[in-house]
């Protein structure tokens, strides 16, 4: 019948109108579907980071809120460790501030870390508050922290 050259009945027509649904394309399977919503969610996923300078989007935003808030609380290693589990250490020399403000280690050198990849992207300049909190550091007892302070003062 969809072959031939002869002229379709109206009533073929709704059929196959009913059958590809409004929008005339054929049925999707629920793969089809499934593909789609990834899609949709990756899609609004990116929009919502487009509306924030956080890295992170949207849940990146909240949890930089909540580390600023924690800031000066016996809270805040444990609002950077919510930060590093979802989004990583943070890029932006403010943020980092305040992390390197929590006294954990594990938080320091996960933030000196980064703070390396950046500088060495040619992203950073280290100023104020920062570059005295990282000078502290490069004199610390704790090898880690101190060898990476140092390499972000060269």
């Amino acid at each position: 019948m969809a072959d031939d050259d002869r002229k379709r009945s109206f009533s073929e027509l709704d059929r196959l109108r009913r059958e590809r649904g409004s929008s005339g394309a054929p049925p999707r399977s629920g793969r089809a579907r499934a593909q789609e919503e990834k899609r949709s969610q990756a899609a609004l996923k990116a929009a919502d980071a487009l509306f924030t300078d956080e890295k992170g989007g949207q849940v990146g935003k909240a949890l930089a809120d909540a580390v600023r808030e924690a800031h000066g609380t016996p809270e805040l290693a444990s609002a950077c460790r919510a930060y590093l589990e979802e989004v990583g250490p943070p890029s932006n020399a403010e943020l980092a501030s305040i992390f390197l403000d929590a006294g954990d280690k594990e938080i320091g050198v996960a933030v000196l870390d980064e703070l390396l990849r950046v500088k060495q992207a040619g992203r950073l300049e280290l100023a104020g508050g920062l570059l005295r909190q990282i000078r502290l550091l490069a004199e610390d007892f704790d090898d880690d922290l101190a060898s990476r302070a140092e390499e972000l003062l060269e």
